[in-house]
């Protein structure tokens, strides 16, 4: 596994083990995956100072403890040479998001892991090419020389946490897989899984998945009403589908778009990376279809997002203050007053050259078509909430009701080679 999958990893299991009581045994991963999210947060495509408030209003957005948490990463960043501190604030040399995940797994190896800790990020790369039985995730205890019982204490603590997502088979086996199945764009996985289906099963399925290729996405009602509730769930619940959700203050709004919709660069090692580029996408369709002329509608998408990439601030229009509040706590843009053409107003500045390019192309291929996200809430978008953390929704509801229908495509995905 390369450095760029391995810092992947080390922040998704990050982001599992903010969700727990206790990150015991796996230490070394929540400090790398925590300074990999600070420093994606903080950084920007070319060298930039950023004062001691901005920094702390970055790290608080990205659930780091600003009192306990925040001097120590920036000790552990300072050491590998990417930022420096002043009395100005804090220095940060250019990075993309491939770096960041280099520094990541770099700041993790530095920390000297145990054991455990690279079992469970080799058992997480494992799942996610097709699903796996206790046998082989076993395997994976004995390839790193773990203690039997401790091999299977690692693989209980994966499920519970949540590194991986665990279905129950006879006995004590259970299968291991994650979300990522879908997105490498593998036809013959999603054949597996169409055959495994009745015929009436498989003539929805294909229906849907035939108008999100044309269309990008569609609202998360419509793909219910086209494939009724069972199969619907069923899908869901083993990330057949990404489901996206944009909330407000007001109201929460899904649309569900194909796993493989970014798949020219999707692997998993830039899965941050898409969260961003997805919220990104989200935020400027909100304002093409969305908001009124007065506001700053937008109507050349294409000559927006080259004039940000091209590093020009793009402004001032009242919207701007207000529709791209969740690109600013992510350290996508940066919003401030400024003047242009004798108006003067907010003006937003791209900060992540990488992430306008792939929505970019995202929008002008059709992925993500202007007239496919007009479920968008009609006020700005506050919230984004990955296709990942609502399949972890969708399997527990799942779970509630059936076990068996997830089961039935796991057991399908088996036969499909790795």
């Amino acid at each position: 596994m390369d450095e760029k999958t391995t810092g992947s990893w080390l922040i998704h299991h990050t982001q599992r083990l903010q969700r727990v009581d206790s990150q015991r045994g796996y230490e070394r991963t929540f400090k790398a995956g925590k300074a990999g999210i600070l420093l994606s947060a903080i950084s920007a495509d070319k060298q930039s100072v950023l004062s001691s408030e901005r920094v702390e209003a970055l790290a608080s957005a990205a659930n780091i403890n600003t009192l306990f948490e925040l001097p120590e990463l920036l000790r552990t960043l300072k050491e590998r040479d990417v930022i420096d501190q002043s009395s100005n604030g804090i220095s940060v040399l250019g990075i993309t998001t491939q770096s960041t995940l280099l520094h990541t797994a770099k700041i993790f190896d530095a920390l000297d892991p145990s054991p455990r800790e690279l079992a469970s990020v080799q058992l997480a790369e494992a799942a996610s090419n097709a699903p796996i039985n206790m046998r082989e995730a076993l395997d994976i205890g004995d390839q790193l020389q773990l203690p039997a019982a401790l091999a299977r204490q690692v693989i209980e603590e994966a499920a519970d946490i949540g590194f991986v997502d665990s279905e129950p088979l006879s006995g004590d086996d259970r299968l291991l897989f994650n979300g990522n199945i879908f997105r490498r764009d593998d036809p013959s996985k999603v054949k597996k899984v169409l055959d495994s289906l009745a015929d009436s099963e498989q003539r929805m399925l294909s229906e849907v998945t035939s108008a999100l290729q044309k269309r990008g996405c569609l609202e998360v009602s419509d793909v219910k009403r086209m494939l009724g509730g069972p199969l619907f769930d069923k899908v869901m619940a083993v990330g057949f589908f990404d489901l996206n959700v944009v909330s407000n203050s007001r109201e929460e709004t899904g649309f569900v778009t194909l796993p493989s919709a970014f798949r020219k660069y999707s692997t998993s090692m830039v899965e941050d990376a898409f969260d961003l580029a997805k919220a990104f996408v989200s935020s400027i369709t909100y304002g093409m279809t969305m908001s009124s002329s007065s506001r700053g509608k937008i109507d050349l998408v294409s000559a927006l997002l080259r004039t940000l990439i091209r590093g020009e601030p793009i402004g001032p229009v009242p919207a701007i203050a207000e529709d791209y509040k969740i690109l600013e706590l992510k350290g996508v843009v940066q919003v401030a007053p400024g003047r242009k053409n004798g108006r003067s107003g907010p003006m937003m500045t791209l900060l992540k050259k990488e992430v306008g390019e792939l929505a970019l192309q995202v929008l002008l291929q059709g992925d993500a078509s202007e007239h496919s996200l007009d479920a968008l809430p009609s006020a700005a978008v506050t919230r984004y909430r990955g296709p990942e953390e609502n399949q972890q929704r969708a399997r527990k509801k799942q779970l509630q009701h059936s076990p068996q229908a997830t089961n039935d495509i796991l057991r399908v995905l088996r036969t499909t080679g790795r």
